[in-house]
């Protein structure tokens, strides 16, 4: 009796607990059937495409490109990004031949595209080949994953005042006035030190001029004149009296030369007319026996010169007179001043017989004079021509850049239109002044 009541409790309690386990087994399976059911609705919903930078809205069609950004959610890898634009019809992008968009390890994207109305980003497998063009977006295609259609932006912004277009030529026309401003002031000054130097240089010459006049041609006029008086007294048949008269004819020669001389340094003052006076006083100066007919004419607005310049431009215009008339037995010289607005030009010419060409590196005095003037010529900057005709005369031309002849400043005769260009003609009868209209 006591066996068999032992041996039913036993058998109720294995029963209860495979009936536990059946049940723990059956709720494990429903929580995996859920779990499943849940990864693969989630893995079938999980990829998607959107937009972090949209172009704006235009019909401009391919013409202008701009960048165009998104984000990708869910990609798998090899997966890319095919980009459409609308204009009109839907243009595949960036390029036909190279259509796709990589996804960055951030799961971003970005490219250029051409503007238009709408744009569309498609998420694609590995092996689609999109259209070139095409009239309707691609859809309903197993390779197309996830797709995005957006509209461009509308975007009324109100430039600012920078990016305006007034702004932009105040600034470029405000720019070049400050560089004008600059090169004036520049200018200024280095006029203003140049012209203290002329000043000073013409001082000295003043002062050099002075020097010779009261010591060294004094002093040698007075030893000629004592000199005079000393062969004066002298018995004609002295032999030494002809070596008298001979250092006396070169004791007048060098006073002569240095009375020159000192014209040639005080001749030009501040006033730029009297360049033209000293030109029409070379034949007087030089005292010319035979009869030459000088003529002179002025072109042009007579505008003030730089003192050193112009005691240059006198010296060299000098030079090229005094080999006229004393060494090209000529008939007829003239000497042509022509103020022109990118140039100084001293032109002189003569009707005599020439200048040897053979003879220009000879060293006579005339050539040697040719080149010494082709020296100061050089020295300021000028240009120096000699032309020779063998029948017709000899033309020299002298030509100064207007920047290193004029002086900053207007013309010394401003009613130009009135009074037109002066020629001056100085022949045996005097100075005589011609008005001449310009063209």
């Amino acid at each position: 009796m006591r066996k068999a009541s032992t041996t039913v409790p036993l058998t109720l309690e294995n029963s209860a607990a495979r009936d536990l386990m059946r049940r723990k087994g059956l709720l494990v399976l429903i929580c995996c059937l859920l779990l499943s059911g849940c990864r693969s609705g989630k893995s079938s919903t999980a990829a998607s495409v959107e937009f972090s930078r949209v172009p704006m809205v235009d019909e401009g069609g391919t013409g202008k490109m701009v960048a165009i950004e998104g984000r990708v959610t869910g990609a798998r890898p090899g997966q890319q990004i095919v980009l459409f634009a609308r204009s009109g019809a839907w243009y595949v992008q960036p390029f036909t031949d190279q259509p796709f968009t990589k996804i960055q390890p951030d799961s971003t994207w970005r490219n250029s595209t051409h503007l238009g109305t709408e744009y569309a980003a498609l998420l694609v497998e590995p092996g689609y080949y999109p259209p070139a063009k095409a009239d309707v977006l691609p859809t309903g295609e197993r390779a197309i994953i996830a797709r995005a259609v957006v509209k461009g932006e509308v975007r009324l912004l109100v430039p600012m005042f920078w990016e305006m277009w007034w702004f932009r030529l105040s600034s470029g026309l405000a720019g070049i006035l400050a560089l004008l401003a600059f090169h004036h002031l520049r200018l200024s000054q280095m006029t203003r030190q140049l012209n203290a130097r002329f000043e000073e240089r013409l001082v000295e010459r003043m002062r050099i001029a002075q020097e010779l006049h009261d010591t060294l041609l004094q002093g040698v006029l007075s030893a000629s004149m004592q000199l005079h008086v000393a062969v004066e007294r002298l018995p004609q048949d002295s032999p030494v009296k002809e070596q008298l008269n001979h250092v006396q004819r070169l004791m007048g020669w060098v006073i002569e030369e240095g009375q020159k001389t000192v014209r040639g340094l005080r001749s030009i003052t501040a006033d730029s007319l009297d360049l033209e006076q000293a030109f029409s006083n070379v034949q007087k100066e030089l005292a010319i026996q035979q009869q030459i007919e000088f003529h002179m004419i002025v072109e042009g607005q007579p505008r003030l010169l730089h003192p050193i310049i112009r005691d240059e431009v006198y010296r060299i215009g000098r030079g090229a007179l005094v080999n006229a008339f004393r060494q090209s037995h000529a008939r007829n010289v003239e000497i042509e001043l022509k103020y022109a607005a990118r140039q100084l030009r001293i032109i002189v010419r003569n009707d005599g017989p020439g200048l040897n060409s053979q003879a220009l590196t000879s060293g006579q005095d005339e050539y040697s004079a040719l080149s010494e003037m082709r020296e100061r010529a050089e020295k300021i900057g000028a240009r120096l021509k000699v032309r020779n005709y063998a029948a017709a005369g000899t033309e020299v031309e002298l030509s100064v850049p207007s920047k290193v002849a004029y002086l900053n400043g207007p013309s010394i005769r401003p009613l130009r239109w009135l009074t037109g260009s002066a020629l001056w003609r100085a022949g045996a009868s005097g100075l005589k002044r011609v008005t001449k209209r310009d063209n």
